[in-house]
C-alpha cells in the first residue's frame, strides 16, 4: 500500500479501524461497492487494536458503504472482532492464478500464493503467453457455460441456497440461485457481459445487462394486473429479482431491503415465507414478503397491503385480460 489509500474506481477508501495508520495495511479486502476490510503487514485480516493482549469482541472493522434502499448510511460493523490471527483464505475466487501453497509476499497470515492481485482476462480464459507469442495460431478459448462464472459464485452444496444471519441470503450465491431457478437453461453470459460489470454501468447510467426480461417475457410485460405499476414503472426486477442477498451490513431485513439482487427469479403468489422454518436455507421462488413489501409496507413507496390481498393480486398476474 506504500502508506497511502488506494485509488478505486466508484469509492473512496479513507477510513482505517481505530488505531491504524495507511503505514499498517498490506492490503484491501473489497471497496468496490459494498464494503471493504483490511489486511495488517504480516497479511491476517484486521479484527482489533495493534497489539491488543485483550480481545475485544466489539472492535469494528468492516467498513459499509451506504445503501438508499435500506436507508443505511455508510457505517462501520464488527466482522470476526477480536478473533486472533485471522488468515486470508478468500484467494481461489478473489485472485489469478491462485495456488494453495505457500503465503503470498511470504506473509504468515495469507493462505496461498497468486499471479495477480485481482480477477484478471487468464482467470478466465486460461493462461495466455502461448496466444502471446503466435495469437493467430495460438486461440484462448473459454467455455460459456454458467459452471465457469459457477466456480466462485456459488456455496458449496448448489441444491441449497445458504442463508446468513438477518435474514438474506449470503453473497456470491448466484450460481446456487440460478440452478434453482426457471432460468437454468440460461447461461450467465446471455444476459450479462463479463467484461462490463453491473456496477460500471449502473455508475454510467447505462443499461446493466445485454438484455432485458421483456425481450422473451413480452407476453408477461404487457399483461399486468396492477395499472399503477405500469403507471409509476415498476421493472420486472423489482419484484422477480429483489435484494436479497446481503453482502455487507448496510441491509435492513424488515425493509425488504438488502444490497444485492436474487437469481430465482420466480415468484410463488400462494407463499409469503422466504427461507426455511430453521432460517438455514432460501426457498427457491421468491415470496410475497419480498416480492411486494419493500414498497407495500408501512413507510414504503406504496400503500400497505395485507398478506391476503398480496395473494389475491399475485395470482394470475400476468394472465390474459
Amino acid at each position: 500500500m506504500d502508506g497511502k489509500a488506494p485509488t478505486m474506481p466508484f469509492t473512496k477508501i479513507e477510513k482505517l479501524p481505530e488505531g491504524y495508520t495507511w503505514n499498517d495495511i498490506s492490503y484491501v479486502i473489497g471497496g468496490y461497492a459494498w464494503k471493504y476490510r483490511l489486511m495488517d503487514k504480516r497479511g491476517f485480516i484486521i479484527t482489533d487494536k495493534p497489539g491488543a493482549t485483550i480481545s475485544d469482541t466489539n472492535y469494528l472493522n468492516q467498513w459499509n458503504f451506504a445503501n438508499a434502499a435500506a436507508g443505511k448510511d455508510a457505517a462501520w460493523s464488527k466482522y470476526n472482532s477480536g478473533v486472533k490471527d485471522f488468515k486470508y483464505n478468500c484467494g481461489p475466487c478473489h485472485m489469478t492464478g491462485y495456488k494453495a501453497t505457500g503465503s503470498q509476499n511470504n506473509l504468515p497470515g495469507i493462505v496461498g500464493t497468486w499471479a495477480e492481485d485481482g480477477i484478471k482476462c487468464e482467470e478466465c480464459h486460461g493462461p495466455g503467453s502461448l496466444h502471446v507469442a503466435n495469437p493467430y495460431n495460438v486461440d484462448l478459448k473459454v467455455t460459456r457455460d454458467s459452471e465457469l462464472c459457477g466456480k466462485c459464485h456459488r456455496r458449496g452444496d448448489v441444491t441449497k441456497i445458504e442463508a446468513r444471519t438477518g435474514p438474506f441470503v449470503d453473497h456470491r450465491e448466484q450460481y446456487d440461485e440460478l440452478y434453482q431457478s426457471k432460468h437454468l437453461a440460461l447461461k450467465c453470459v446471455d444476459c450479462h457481459n463479463p467484461h462490463l460489470g453491473v456496477v460500471q454501468l449502473r455508475q454510467a447510467n447505462k443499461q446493466t445487462t445485454r438484455t432485458t426480461c421483456d425481450t422473451c417475457h413480452f407476453k408477461e410485460a404487457r399483461q399486468q394486473a396492477s395499472a399503477a405499476h405500469t403507471a409509476v414503472k415498476v421493472q420486472c426486477i423489482d419484484c422477480h429479482m429483489p435484494r436479497l442477498i446481503g453482502s455487507s451490513a448496510s441491509v435492513d431485513a424488515a425493509k425488504f431491503a438488502g444490497d444485492i439482487r436474487s437469481h430465482v427469479f420466480a415468484i410463488d403468489p400462494e407463499a409469503t415465507a422466504q427461507f426455511t422454518a430453521d432460517g438455514k436455507f432460501l426457498i427457491s421462488q421468491v415470496g410475497l414478503d419480498w416480492a411486494c413489501k419493500s414498497c407495500h409496507i408501512q413507510g414504503g413507496k406504496a400503500s400497505v397491503k395485507t398478506d391476503a390481498e398480496l395473494k389475491a393480486r399475485a395470482k394470475n398476474y400476468h394472465a390474459p385480460k
